[in-house]
């Protein structure tokens, strides 16, 4: 059976979806976004929700600019209301010349991480080098589920306050793939990177 592989969540700012070109691809190949930060197919966005509609939409606003995040499941948005602070992981779509974003997760989050998502976007824009679509990495959905829990387990003892250091958690995991499980784990929403070489997990 043929392993389930899943693009990677860039982490980025609503403007840079606004401001970037919709290509639409054929076959399994994912439709994505050509932006200055590269091709996006999946986002990692940190926003405030200004509105919510009767239509199964909310409008997200990251102060770099506003988006609709649309969703055909009935109960996807019943978890947030109007002024929740929120991290988004889904796909950049277009319709009727129109972007918006399809939600996978919806997690809402404390105010005080929507300031580190600010330091991370800068730390981001300091050393991204935008990559050519074969060039991104992928991670197997097969990954046994333990490590990541094991990785968040010592994150969470290594962390006196100021996060828990990279390094150490690798060691640590024994996993082989570990550096892949942590990035993983942050595109997902449930770590952050609160400077280069510290983690904390998101709670």
């Amino acid at each position: 059976m043929a392993q389930i592989k899943r693009e990677t969540a860039t982490i980025c700012k609503v403007n840079d979806l606004l401001q970037g070109s919709f290509v639409k691809t054929e076959g399994w190949e994912p439709s994505y976004f050509e932006t200055d930060l590269g091709e996006i197919s999946r986002v990692n966005v940190v926003g405030v929700v200004i509105n919510k509609d009767s239509t199964g939409s909310i409008l997200l606003d990251d102060g770099s600019g506003r988006i609709l995040l649309r969703s055909f499941e009935g109960d996807k948005f019943t978890t947030v209301d109007t002024g929740d602070l929120v991290m988004i992981i889904g796909r950049p779509r277009v319709y009727n010349e129109q972007k918006y974003v399809l939600p996978e997760i919806i997690k809402k989050i404390d105010p005080k991480w929507g300031e580190y998502r600010q330091i991370q976007l800068q730390i981001l824009r300091k050393k991204i080098i935008p990559v050519k679509r074969e060039a991104r990495i992928t991670i197997e959905e097969d990954t046994p589920i333990n490590y990541f829990q094991k990785i968040m387990n010592y994150i969470k003892d290594l962390d006196t306050g100021s996060g828990a250091d990279v390094e150490e958690v690798i060691k640590r995991s024994e996993s082989p793939k570990a550096e892949e499980l942590i990035r993983k784990l942050i595109e997902e929403g449930e770590l952050f990177e609160l400077k280069p070489g510290k983690l904390k997990v998101l709670e």
